[in-house]
């Protein structure tokens, strides 16, 4: 396992989140290639702007994963969001690490740096097809329920995860 430094983002590393968001994310979801309505998605919303924006809102924390001075991996969390009508505590959006440090603690890690901050019950979802389903149930975390979306007139469904902690 690596030592990464976990930080809160910055305005100045808005552009670092945005390209690594599109690099994980179409390394996750174009499986089949980059299709343009993937492309379209990742470039019109993982901007500059956008995370400019997320980081203004009180609900939300981003924490990043730096090792030799470049950013790795980060977590976005939403305290205000919830799953039904559940106490699940914050919901983890997004936990987006470059490929090449899977396995290595950086999403671990991410993960404890938003607890200690924001207390130790959390949810998140993810695509039902995604490796991350692995790291997920072999942090612990309970399944516990379903959550589908609609993206470009297909049904993505996705597992509900939580920390269950009471």
């Amino acid at each position: 396992m690596y030592h990464f430094q976990i930080r809160p983002a910055r305005p100045c590393d808005a552009s670092s989140l945005a390209a690594l968001s599109i690099q994980v994310w179409l390394d996750t979801y174009a499986l089949e290639g980059v299709k343009q309505e993937y492309a379209d998605y990742a470039l019109t919303t993982f901007t500059q702007a956008y995370f400019l924006a997320l980081l203004q809102r009180d609900e939300i924390s981003i924490y990043v994963a730096e090792h030799d001075g470049a950013i790795q991996g980060y977590i976005q969390a939403n305290r205000s969001s919830q799953y039904g009508d559940q106490d699940l505590g914050f919901e983890i959006e997004k936990l987006y690490v470059l490929r090449r440090w899977h396995g290595k603690g950086a999403g671990s890690q991410l993960i404890t740096a938003a607890c200690a901050d924001l207390g130790e019950k959390y949810w998140l979802y993810t695509w039902v097809e995604n490796e991350s389903n692995q790291f997920y149930q072999k942090l612990g975390l309970a399944h516990c329920g379903q959550f589908d979306f609609s993206f470009n007139g297909k049904v993505i469904a996705n597992h509900v995860y939580t920390s269950q902690i009471d």
